[in-house]
């Protein structure tokens, strides 16, 4: 199951830049969905707010970052430093977002790791090779708990709380954990496996499973009773390129889905997704009812090149905020995955 995600983020860049083909037996449709047509309504009537470069940080020529895939950021409290997990790697690039690039820290044991959660100065991961989370501080892996069940694709682990994801194509199901690695709850994620990858976030009192395929999320109270089915709550504003072609394999006319939506933070009550695009980096902001508050863009194609955004976090820095993404080079037949990490700042309009 961890091939199938690399192999997912890996095909993500072609999926963005790809266009439309035409059918050589029948013409394909260039319409939207009557909702995705709404939306971009709405979208079109928003103008965008700039954002502006910080800084683009890199690995060292002994540690370069080969293919990063999430994001950990620790407390301001305890140094508010950044790490980003490389999968390929199996380890954690350690960047301040002042001075930079720190270190890579290889704990041992670890294979095909994703960002889990921070619970104070521990790091969590989702250790995909060994079906298991792994609680990491500096160098070692303090705790490990082993998943009650295989074909887990992501977690999320907060100061109280253990979800992980379970997919297959069968289905998906979120699970809540006991402390000790037991199912507390299991939540039905109706519809089709493809709709519902991406990754776990938190949401208030709710839990959101991202889908990075279609312009919508499944939400679970975190103290919803066993058997309960997610909500599924569509992102109105959402707009993207690639949303008739997202129609086109709705209708059969194509074999692959575009993907739209590569990740999401919640930050002070607003739901930030990163809307993946060829033209820069965009972030859309939601408030809990699915409507789209902000457009946030930088446009300077040049300084962002060849990646996309993989992850996204999100931090106060007095009246602005900052923006921190995971870049994913996914790289070829005759060159290797690679990434940095980019730093954006949003100075908020006064409300």
């Amino acid at each position: 199951m961890h091939q199938r995600q690399v192999l997912f983020v890996v095909a993500v860049s072609a999926l963005i830049l790809s266009a439309c083909l035409p059918s050589s037996q029948r013409q394909n449709t260039n319409e939207l969905t009557p909702s995705d047509s709404l939306s971009r309504d709405i979208a079109d009537a928003m103008v965008a707010d700039s954002l502006q470069m910080v800084s683009t940080i890199y690995g060292s020529e002994e540690s370069p970052m080969e293919l990063p895939t999430s994001i950990l950021w620790l407390p301001d409290s305890l140094n508010g430093e950044l790490y980003v997990v490389d999968t390929r790697r199996a380890s954690l690039h350690v960047i301040d977002r002042d001075a930079g690039y720190l270190e890579e820290r290889q704990p041992e044991g670890l294979a095909y790791p994703y960002a889990a959660g921070v619970r104070g100065d521990t790091l969590i991961v989702l250790n995909r090779g060994e079906n298991r989370l792994d609680f990491v501080r500096e160098s070692d892996i303090v705790r490990s708990l082993s998943l009650p069940e295989e074909d887990i694709s992501t977690a999320l682990v907060t100061d109280s709380l253990i979800f992980v994801k379970r997919s297959d194509e069968k289905g998906v199901r979120l699970l809540r954990l006991h402390e000790n690695g037991t199912v507390d709850a299991s939540f039905e994620l109706p519809g089709p496996y493809w709709r519902h990858v991406g990754f776990l976030r938190q949401w208030g009192n709710s839990l959101v499973s991202l889908s990075g395929y279609r312009p919508a999320i499944d939400l679970v109270r975190k103290d919803a009773l066993d058997g309960v089915t997610a909500d599924s709550l569509a992102l109105i504003g959402f707009d993207s390129p690639q949303l008739v072609r997202s129609n086109q394999y709705l209708l059969g006319e194509v074999d692959e889905p575009p993907l739209l939506i590569s990740s999401a933070s919640e930050f002070e009550d607003t739901l930030y997704v990163l809307n993946l695009r060829a033209d820069g980096l965009r972030i859309d902001a939601y408030n809990h009812e699915g409507q789209l508050q902000h457009v946030l863009a930088f446009t300077d194609v040049e300084a962002i090149p060849n990646a996309f955004p993989v992850d996204i976090a999100v931090r106060r820095d007095g009246d602005a905020l900052l923006f921190v993404l995971a870049m994913q080079n996914p790289g070829g037949m005759f060159s290797n995955p690679s990434g940095y990490v980019v730093i954006l700042k949003w100075d908020q309009p006064a409300v």
